[in-house]
């Protein structure tokens, strides 16, 4: 556990907000700089107890690790502001759909780490993928698992599955959100106000990812405790089995990824 380090979080919009409210509530003793050009996205850094600078290369100068987190519209144009500045410097990147061999090639003699956490973040729920350039030395390693542990879980994967998670755990909060919202509203259609209805939606929605984390068991296991032969459940799951949820959900999935995908080639893999 490192008692002081200077991370500078270059644009502190929704994500880059999370992370250095995060890491300033988690890591007292470090210094967590957010960078920004309105002054209401300063005024945001200094309110969360980061340290507002509106220069990226200043925040570069002085930070121990430093984490991109602008658009993926944006990144081009913010390598190219910082890139000479990076060497020796550990640089990961949480923006979507952004390679560690085009990172490399901008950033050059940066240490790369590729980031994906979702918006439970917030809430320090996020789960996040990490993933190395080559041959990346364990202190680095260490650093950015301990950066990003402030945020939630943490996870080491290969680059190749970067792009699914991205559409995956990245977007599964706008999906489930939507889950939600229709389980709430069939309670309400049912008789329930819709206080109520939400408060039990969303406690059923925690205490079941709390089930099959803590149990190790898998979804259709659950399903089947709850289930009882000409029951209520069994009622509804006919239902939902109708009218193809699963693969509804499985497109939602694979549509997203794809758009990674697209994303990658348009934006990074001719630059």
């Amino acid at each position: 556990m490192r008692t002081h380090v200077t991370v500078a979080v270059v644009g502190a919009g929704v994500i880059g907000s999370i992370i250095v409210k995060a890491i300033a509530k988690r890591k007292p003793g470090w210094t967590v700089i957010g960078t920004g050009r309105s002054e209401s996205t300063l005024k945001k850094v200094a309110e969360l107890g980061g340290k507002p600078v509106r220069d990226n290369r200043a925040a570069v100068e002085q930070s121990d690790l430093l984490i991109i987190a602008v658009k993926p519209s944006q990144l081009i144009n913010v390598v190219s502001e910082i890139a000479d500045l990076v060497n020796g410097k550990i640089v990961v990147s949480v923006v979507a759909a952004a390679p560690i061999s085009w990172l490399m090639r901008a950033l050059p003699g940066a240490r790369v780490v590729r980031a994906m956490l979702n918006i439970a973040a917030d809430v320090g729920k996020s789960f996040t993928a990490l993933s190395a350039m080559p041959g990346l030395d364990e202190e680095a390693r260490s650093l950015v698992e301990e950066t990003f542990s402030t945020l939630g879980h943490v996870e080491w994967v290969e680059e190749s599955y970067m792009n699914a998670l991205t559409a995956l755990s990245g977007s599964a909060p706008a999906f489930l959100a939507e889950i939600i919202d229709a389980l709430a509203l069939g309670g309400i259609a049912a008789g329930l106000p819709r206080d109520l209805a939400y408060r039990a939606t969303l406690h059923a929605m925690m205490g079941t990812a709390s089930l099959l984390l803590e149990r190790g068991w898998s979804p259709h296991q659950v399903r089947d405790l709850v289930i009882t032969p000409a029951g209520t459940t069994i009622r509804g799951v006919m239902v939902l089995q109708g009218n193809g949820l699963k693969r509804t959900i499985m497109e939602a999935v694979l549509e997203a990824a794809r758009r990674a995908d697209e994303m990658q080639a348009e934006l990074f893999q001719m630059k």
